[in-house]
């Protein structure tokens, strides 16, 4: 009965270890078994040259109430230097309409196009029709994931550990409350180097 209840109390120590504090206004970086926290607006983190996924947390979209929940992502070989806050999505040239790149749907591995001239439209509508993974549920908010394998670049896949540089910057704008501002805690402008 001891080893019994010793292994119960040791199993919810370890899932407590893993377990994440998803918020609306944080990303987590999630690459293996580690994760990071994203709360800065604007912050550096350092991984391997593999596949790693960005969570957040939205409400799925719903083109027939006119709830347009997506989540946008700039991917460039530079930072970005932008005061996103209080800005008009459609003000952004690079979130303008009309900027957001065709991607295939239902990938469970992506590979952005590399540019500063346009975006990637991440949204969930159901299993069949999505561009992020819906992993689980936090409070009223879905948890959803995009995963990167690397880039699209010189009209081919890059795998991260091909990748010609040491870092990627992404700028991830979700309007959760779909006002077309950009709030606080509505954008991160990540700097992701490579322990090459």
């Amino acid at each position: 009965m001891k080893k019994i209840i010793l292994l119960f109390i040791l199993s919810i120590f370890t899932n407590s270890l893993y377990a994440q504090n998803y918020t609306v206004n944080n990303l987590t970086i999630k690459q293996g078994n580690e994760l990071f926290d994203i709360t800065e607006n604007e912050q550096t983190i350092t991984l391997l040259p593999e596949t790693f996924s960005i969570q957040f947390l939205n409400k799925p979209y719903q083109e027939k109430k006119k709830l347009f929940y997506s989540a946008r992502a700039l991917v460039t070989d530079h930072k970005i230097d932008i005061d996103l806050k209080g800005q008009s999505l459609e003000e952004i040239s690079y979130f303008e309409p009309g900027t957001g790149f065709a991607a295939e749907n239902n990938l469970k591995e992506n590979y952005p196009i590399l540019s500063d001239e346009g975006h990637q439209y991440l949204y969930y509508v159901s299993n069949k029709d999505k561009r992020v993974e819906n992993i689980g549920k936090s409070g009223e908010w879905d948890i959803y994931q995009w995963t990167l394998g690397g880039v699209y670049q010189y009209d081919a896949e890059m795998d991260w550990k091909i990748y010609d540089l040491d870092e990627v910057y992404i700028l991830f704008i979700v309007d959760r409350n779909l006002n077309g501002i950009i709030d606080q805690g509505e954008y991160h402008n990540l700097q992701i180097k490579f322990k090459k």
